[in-house]
Formats: structure tokens, sequence, C-alpha cells
């Protein structure tokens, strides 16, 4: 909650001394059109994330059951941590850092920018070292940071990059386990995994490329709140 705050603080700050502007610049008042986008957001990441994860599951034949040790005190706490790591990296990749980006440079450079950064920046979360691995996390990685970005700029509103990151995330780090025993998930796999196959690289495939499609094609189809457009400074 302190790592919250004082991001929110230093955001303020720049917000503040570069672009005398305050914190409402991020869309942050939780008015009803922008929860209602962050809904919708939430919802479309959600189904297809649990599209996803059936999807491989019936694939590998390795369908899931409730686990039984995961209670309520330990789901509360996963969607808390959830949610801080999801709040950390959208201030970080779509708060004020990219409406400044925005200001010098332009939605669309400004866009490209934030997903290159979300891009490298799992390198190190991630810690891979194969070359195959880091061209398909910048490649997966990166476009979901456009995507995220592209939701900022269309919404007008930091809470819709947040709500599709954070449903984005559940799936995986909190409703279903991804190994072949008891994780720390809420639904687990009743049988081991197998090998990848055809069959579930190209499921993985159409999850990490065909959603973010889905999504821009959905923002396409808001009417943006405000327009976000370069500042304009005398020579």
């Amino acid at each position: 909650m302190i790592g919250m705050l004082v991001q929110l603080l230093l955001s303020w700050i720049l917000l503040h001394f570069i672009e005398r502007r305050n914190l409402e610049t991020l869309g942050i008042r939780p008015t009803a059109r922008r929860m209602q986008l962050a809904g919708i957001g939430f919802g479309l990441a959600m189904i297809y994330m649990i599209a996803y994860q059936l999807g491989e599951a019936a694939i590998q034949h390795a369908p899931y059951h409730r686990n039984e040790a995961y209670g309520l005190p330990q789901l509360g706490l996963a969607m808390w941590y959830l949610f801080k790591s999801v709040v950390f990296e959208e201030l970080i990749f779509r708060g004020a850092l990219l409406y400044i980006l925005i200001r010098r440079i332009g939605s669309a450079k400004a866009v490209l920018t934030s997903a290159v950064a979300f891009g490298i920046y799992h390198f190190f979360v991630v810690g891979i070292h194969s070359p195959l691995q880091v061209v398909i996390l910048f490649l997966t990685t990166g476009l979901m940071g456009y995507v995220l970005a592209a939701a900022f700029v269309r919404t007008g509103s930091i809470w819709v990059p947040i709500a599709i990151h954070y449903s984005l995330n559940f799936s995986p780090y909190v409703g279903f386990s991804q190994s072949n025993g008891m994780g720390n998930q809420l639904f687990v796999h009743t049988a081991p995994l197998h090998q990848p196959t055809i069959q579930t690289l190209g499921l993985l495939v159409i999850h990490n490329f065909i959603f973010p499609l889905v999504v821009l094609w959905w923002l396409r189809s808001i009417r943006p709140e405000r327009e976000l457009k370069p500042q304009t400074y005398p020579n």
C-alpha cells in the first residue's frame, strides 16, 4: 500500500512540475463511464482467458478441479498482491510518463515507446536466456503493452488498462494452475500435463495474438472521453 502511495506521489510531482497538471490527468477519478469501460475490458479478458485455460486442459486431457487446500484467505491475499503488482506496472508504463510522452511526441509514438519498454521490462521480470524465448516474450508482452497503452489513450483513464491487465493476470496466477500438481491457484489439473503439441502451440499463438486484436477492435468502437494531443510549445 505504501508503495502505491509513493508511486502516486511521484506521479503527481512529475505531472505538476512538468505539465502543470494533477492526477486527474490520468483519469483516476472513478466515474460511471470509466468504471463501465473498465468492467467491459475486465470481462473481455476474463472470458478469453478462461476459454484459453479450458481449451488447453481439453487438448491435454487434464481437466481442472477445485483446489480444496485453497480457501478464502489465500484467495484474498492473492487478489490483493496481484492488484498491487498490476497497479505498480500500470503507474509506470501507462501513467504519468506515458502522458508526458504523449504531450511531447504524440499518441502513436508514445504508445509504441511504452510497448517496447514494457516488453524489455519483462526480460528482467521473467529472467529467461534463450534467444527464441526472448523474442517470443518481447513480442507477446510488447503487443499487450501496446494494447494497454492504447486503452489509456482511447478511454482517457488508467482504470481501463488496470482492469484488463488484472483480468489477464488473474487467470494464470490466481485462477488456474499451470503446473502438474497442487499449485497455489483456485483450480488445479487432475492429470499430468504433456509436452506441447501442435494443437497447444496453435492455441498459444491464438491466445497471445488474437486477443490483443479483439481489444483493439473494441477500443476503436469507443467514443474518446477526451483527445490526448501533443503540447505545442512557443519558439
